[in-house]
């Protein structure tokens, strides 16, 4: 594969070159621009290195800036920084990381401070834990109305400009359009275009109106591949279908205003021309898709290019020149990448624009989008944050009771064909049926129906349980099972098929697509995030103290 894939990368990159003279409309500025202009005026003042630099997102391991780390960031002048866990996951670390990072930033060269950016999406996807809320994520986001995501969206970005940072690369708008293909399925906001895309625009508002900037990934769409962290997965749908499905939430964010998109580590055969080659390499799906036909004028940045989409095919210095050659702005690298490897990657750039592979006034337009970005966002008048008072600033506590409405409002029956809901607590008897961790169900809904009975199981419950479960749903008139993620703990389908569908009610806890796993209950009501908000606005829903506001269509 790495043979084949250098042959091409041969080919490919003779025609970046014919093309890139032409790859984006020129932004000249007149000489009276040139003199009024502060970004004209700051970048006529940038050496190439210090431009070039600004390309740069780095990334590397450890709260503490070792003296390699030091020299590396004076180097090279990076425009962005990625955080991750190993940075420092509480807020006063976090905040003194990034006020050590950005002192050396602005000491350096031309003296700019980073973009600080980090994956905060909520759920799997999330860096910093204690003494940050536990917000809303995934398939949540696309189900509640659209003033919640926004709600969602602004107390994330309240809690990362609280430490210092300025820009989520979230959200995610793939769609989840092939469900056989599960590594997105939980991360996504849906499986409908549509209401993925509502999701979409009110969270990129919530961050940008709050003064962060918004993410949107994995462009042209990550939905219906394999994980792009090991392998380079190749996205078969038509170019209809993109246009139909995956596409769309891409292009209610931008019109939405998102003022940044990442490009995933996929092949898409309906419009690249090239076999086996990357989108974020693409001059195609960058330039002609994402800049031309969409309209995007934001900055373009690139997947991490130390996943193994790329590392396996492709050396890292490399490709950072053909993104670049593509159409991107900025050039990623994670925590797994060496500091040295970066440090390559930045000097095959300089090379490329020495030996006129890259044309200067490309990287000066997208030397221009960044250093806007940093105006808009403030990080141009930068000052250091205080992290003693850092969880004073999250305000965690008023942002966890905010969000029981929102979990309120997420709550939907996706099913209820034989009207089990809502409970009557006067009139039937209630077998509630939960997983052992989380006790909480049990206690929130015994508010609301104190005859109801408890059963708690294991995860993956064995038979003993299932006829346990089986012999006290005997005496119930509805039993309400609890599931969470059935595709992993595969026996909860035959704690749910033990029992009559006509008197079950499956309340999915994590997963909405537990509903694919072979079960067929009564009614379906989906929770999307096993929060304890959750489990209480579940149990509200259920008993009809809160109407089912979800928005969720089985697929």
């Amino acid at each position: 594969m790495r043979l084949r894939f250098t042959k091409l990368l041969l080919t490919a990159t003779c025609l970046l070159m014919a093309m890139s003279p032409s790859l984006l409309p020129m932004s000249m500025p007149t000489p009276a621009q040139a003199q009024t202009d502060p970004i004209e005026q700051l970048l006529q003042s940038m050496t190439l290195e210090t431009r070039v630099g600004q390309l740069f997102m780095v990334s590397f391991f450890g709260e503490g800036i070792t003296d390699t780390a030091r020299e590396f960031l004076q180097t090279v002048q990076p425009g962005a920084f990625a955080l991750f866990r190993s940075n420092g996951e509480t807020p006063d670390r976090a905040t003194q990381i990034i006020n050590d990072l950005q002192q050396v930033a602005v000491s350096t060269g031309a003296n700019l401070p980073m973009i600080m950016a980090i994956d905060h999406e909520g759920g799997t996807v999330v860096r910093l834990t204690a003494g940050f809320t536990a917000l809303p994520w995934g398939p949540a986001l696309g189900a509640m109305p659209e003033a919640d995501s926004y709600a969602v969206g602004a107390m994330a970005a309240q809690e990362l400009r609280a430490v210092g940072i300025t820009m989520n690369l979230a959200p995610v708008a793939d769609v989840r359009s092939d469900p056989s293909k599960k590594f997105m399925e939980k991360r996504s906001f849906g499986t409908d275009p549509q209401l993925v895309g509502t999701g979409v625009v009110g969270y990129t508002r919530g961050l940008q109106d709050n003064n962060v900037t918004a993410v949107l990934k994995h462009f042209p769409g990550h939905g219906a591949a394999d994980d792009s962290h090991t392998v380079l997965p190749t996205i078969t749908e038509s170019k209809e279908q993109l246009q139909q499905i995956d596409l769309v939430p891409f292009e209610m964010g931008i019109a939405a205003g998102a003022d940044a998109v990442m490009i995933g580590h996929l092949v898409v055969p309906a419009y690249e021309t090239v076999p086996d080659w990357p989108a974020s390499l693409s001059a195609i799906i960058v330039t002609d898709l994402l800049r031309k036909q969409l309209g995007f004028n934001g900055v373009i940045m690139t997947d991490a290019l130390d996943m193994g989409a790329i590392v396996n095919n492709v050396a890292p210095p490399e490709a950072a020149v053909i993104a670049l050659q593509a159409g991107v702005d900025m050039v990623v690298a994670g925590p797994h990448m060496p500091i040295g490897e970066q440090l390559k990657m930045r000097d095959a750039v300089l090379e490329a624009l020495r030996t006129g592979k890259l044309p200067l006034e490309q990287i000066n337009d997208s030397v221009r989008r960044i250093l806007k970005l940093k105006q808009k966002y403030g990080l141009l008048s930068w000052q250091p944050l205080d992290p003693r008072t850092a969880v004073d600033r999250i305000q965690s506590a008023a942002h966890s009771a905010a969000l029981d409405q929102i979990y309120q409002d997420t709550v939907a029956i996706a099913r209820d064909q034989f009207k089990l809901l809502p409970l009557n607590p006067a009139e039937q008897r209630v077998l509630l049926v939960f997983p052992g961790s989380f006790p909480a169900i049990q206690r929130e809904c015994l508010v609301l129906d104190p005859r109801s009975k408890g059963y708690a199981y294991s995860l993956n419950p064995v038979q003993e349980e299932i006829a346990s479960v089986r012999i006290s749903a005997r005496d119930a008139d509805v039993v309400v099972i609890f599931t969470y993620n059935i595709s992993e703990n595969p026996f909860q389908r035959d704690l749910v098929n033990a029992i009559d569908p006509q008197k079950t009610v499956v309340v999915a806890l994590q997963s909405p697509y537990d509903i694919e796993e072979g079960i067929q209950p009564g009614a379906y009501v989906t929770v999307f995030n096993a929060y304890p908000p959750s489990f209480k606005a579940a149990c509200n829903v259920l008993y009809g103290q809160h109407p089912a506001l979800g928005r969720w269509k089985l697929p």
